[in-house]
């Protein structure tokens, strides 16, 4: 097959680790792949080096000819259908719903025999100021024309379907997978008196880092014994860190910056802790999960069905400092820690591997060129 993923950028991000496996997985099955970037730049040069030296075409369609930025949707229009047709694109996969949607799915139309594959990574967005009632209704006209839209979780799906009415249009769910290699490589835990909980995630407003620093706090009152660590950056971090200063847990709270190396923060840890307003299916917690890692979750998109099919830890409700603070207690406390990681470890690999994710796109995109 020759499979054509087309994302907003090749920026750090959930969606784009996720193409990054998706375009890994294709390659070595025998498909071609090219990865079409509507924006011109990012921020993690890294992954386009690593998806060219496994074979994929990077290409950045608003990219004029002298590398300026260009604009106008008849050029970027023709653009992106001189890439698809019979002879360049048999799949054309679009990650999430913004203007690039709909001109793909209108270039696939216009090549024809190229089949359009939408994959929805998040729903938060269609409430998202930006998008607005006219992002929503470009989502419509562009999923008249896809021929099938994907949910990366149920919970997903089922907002979807609650929200539009699209007849005609085949809904699927492909729940998000990981690479697991590196994470299943990090040992099991041994028990010791200090128990470090921790998050890894951009210092963003919907990732509430707040709320688990003031549970954080409560609960180094009740556990002298607890430390936080927090993994990554971001806008919100000289905030954050007055908020530390301002709780007295400037002691117990580390910042530790931006890293690559994920599973090596992780196994510092004893109980990985997500405090998200809003997710779909984030693979932060699969990692952590797959890294033998208890976990706490806020209950958003499909956070608690993993917790619940892998058996691997808490829930609690979102922005509520004192119910995360009851899930904690629970992890702090738990006697099975050990055992319960051990389960869950085999239970994410059975269910979310990177290689389960990529054969049900492959069956999808297989049932549709049929």
């Amino acid at each position: 097959m020759r499979i054509f993923h087309l994302v907003p950028n090749l920026n750090y991000g959930g969606l784009q680790k996720v193409v990054q496996l998706l375009a890994l997985h294709q390659i070595k099955a025998g498909h071609s792949v090219t990865i079409g970037s509507w924006n011109n730049d990012n921020n993690h040069p890294e992954l386009q080096y690593e998806l060219e030296r496994a074979g994929a075409r990077v290409i950045y369609l608003r990219r004029g000819p002298d590398g300026e930025f260009a604009h106008g949707k008849k050029y970027s229009l023709l653009k992106l259908k001189g890439y698809l047709g019979a002879a360049n694109a048999d799949i054309l996969h679009v990650h999430n719903p913004f203007d690039y949607y709909i001109f793909g799915a209108l270039a696939a139309r216009i090549a024809r025999r190229t089949k359009t594959v939408n994959t929805i990574h998040l729903t938060m967005m269609f409430d998202h100021p930006r998008f607005g009632r006219e992002g929503r209704t470009k989502f419509r006209i562009a999923a008249f024309f896809t021929d099938a839209l994907v949910s990366v979780c149920k919970e997903e799906d089922e907002w979807l379907r609650r929200r539009f009415f699209l007849p005609g249009t085949k809904r699927f769910v492909v729940d998000n997978g990981i690479d697991l290699t590196s994470f299943l490589a990090v040992p099991d835990r041994i028990q010791r008196d200090e128990i470090v909980l921790g998050f890894a995630g951009r210092m963003m407003p919907e990732k509430n880092h707040r709320m688990l620093i003031e549970a954080f706090a409560l609960a180094r009152k009740k556990y002298s014994n607890v430390r936080l660590r927090l993994l990554g950056g971001g806008r919100l971090e000289p905030e954050l860190r007055e908020q530390v200063r301002t709780l007295g847990v400037e002691d117990s709270v580390e910042f530790c910056g931006f890293s690559h190396d994920v599973p090596g923060f992780l196994s510092s840890l004893d109980i990985y802790v997500l405090p998200s307003d809003f997710e779909a299916l984030p693979l932060s917690l699969l990692e952590a999960i797959a890294s033998g890692l208890p976990v706490v979750s806020t209950t958003v998109g499909g956070t608690e069905s993993v917790v619940k099919n892998t058996d691997s830890g808490w829930v609690c409700e979102p922005g509520n400092p004192n119910a995360m603070l009851s899930a904690m207690e629970k992890a702090i406390l738990a006697p099975d820690r050990g055992a319960r990681t051990k389960r869950a470890r085999r239970l994410v690999t059975e269910l979310y591997s990177a290689d389960r994710m990529a054969s049900d796109y492959e069956v999808i995109y297989a049932n549709l060129l049929r």
